[in-house]
């Protein structure tokens, strides 16, 4: 992290590239492997409960059985179509990670590293594999963590 003239911490540029790279590693292999093995009982029940949208269920928000449905309706029907909504979260996290890496100081390499750790992490990997409610959390949290950081750098009250 540098000083600016004015006083104000400046951040290191973007590694765009590599950070998307690790994300599109992530994504493929959790697609490439999300086929070998059927629905979890817990996708069959996303899957039911998004064919009646309601606002909340009395085990879980309605997020994840919207989510199921919209994924089915446009991967198609299959594991694989209902698990690439997970794969896209967890390679969003993956991002979101560097970027909190660089939020932090990290330069070029530091955001790597903290890209890879995050895409082989056991808890990365098995959010991304099946549907459920956790999976949007990590993500979340991890979109929240970053403005609130940025907002605490900054001081700026827009964040």
């Amino acid at each position: 992290m540098d000083i600016r003239g004015d006083g104000r911490l400046g951040l290191r540029p973007f590694a765009l590239r590599p950070v998307a790279l690790v994300a599109a590693v992530l994504f493929a292999v959790l697609i490439a492997l999300s086929g070998r093995y059927g629905f979890h009982r817990d996708e069959l029940y996303f899957l039911l409960a998004g064919r009646h949208p309601a606002w909340g269920y009395v085990d879980q928000p309605p997020l994840t059985p919207l989510l199921a449905r919209a994924g089915t309706a446009a991967f198609g029907a299959s594991p694989t179509g209902l698990r690439v909504v997970p794969a896209l979260l967890s390679a969003c996290s993956v991002v979101l990670t560097a970027l909190l890496a660089r939020e932090l100081g990290g330069g070029r390499g530091g955001q790597i590293l903290a890209a890879a750790c995050c895409a082989c992490s056991g808890y990365v990997l098995a959010i991304g594999h099946l549907l459920s409610t956790s999976t949007f959390d990590l993500t979340a949290e991890l979109g929240v963590l970053l403005l609130t950081l940025r907002l605490l750098r900054t001081r700026d009250s827009r964040w």
